[in-house]
């Protein structure tokens, strides 16, 4: 459905540019059968030509995403502090090294208008791991890890979610050999 949505929003704009691009090419110095056809006065051409080529353009201007750098402030008895959100999310996705069964973690961390923090942790883990344990083990790690190291007390919730769960390579001892041509069979 966006492909589609996508792909009329560009044939609109195309076409409504070429039709402002050719009323102007009338005004200028291009005789072209359209401009006459659709608005016989010159002045008619340009304003209409131009708020064409104004409106698409305005259109693709305003629909650039523009990311904001979100922050959590919160304050202490030195002050107001201001910590990154992205920063906090990377913060948190380095605990991933200090747990065996985790593969990859994504962190993503809100808050709410009323203050609450909330933690969602997307996580890789590896086939064979206690999941249960390894949530709770992991929900208490970040509660600590941001209590201790970025000050941030009062979180509200933390959601682990496993999002794939993935077999471990055997070691390469537990693997079958493979023979080179060169090897002796008999060995």
């Amino acid at each position: 459905m966006k492909i589609l949505h996508g792909l009329i929003k560009s044939v609109l704009s195309v076409g409504l540019l070429i039709l402002g691009i050719l009323l102007l090419a009338n005004v200028v110095a291009f005789h072209t059968p359209l401009g006459d056809f659709l608005i016989n006065d010159k002045l008619g051409q340009f304003l209409v030509g131009i708020s064409a080529v104004f409106l698409v353009l305005l259109y693709w201007l305003t629909g650039i995403p523009v990311k904001e750098e979100r922050f959590l402030t919160f304050e202490n008895e030195g002050g107001a502090i201001s910590i990154s959100v992205k920063a906090i999310n990377d913060f948190l996705a380095k605990l991933a090294d200090e747990f065996a069964g985790i593969i990859r973690l994504r962190a993503d961390v809100t808050a709410s208008r009323d203050g609450r923090i909330e933690v969602r942790l997307d996580v890789s883990v590896k086939a064979g791991t206690k999941v249960q344990q390894l949530s709770q083990v992991l929900q208490q790690r970040v509660r600590e890890s941001m209590r201790e190291n970025l000050g941030i007390t009062e979180i509200h919730t933390i959601k682990v979610n496993v999002s794939s769960i993935v077999a471990a390579e055997k070691p390469a001892s537990d693997r079958p050999a493979e023979r080179a041509d060169w090897q002796d069979a008999s060995v």
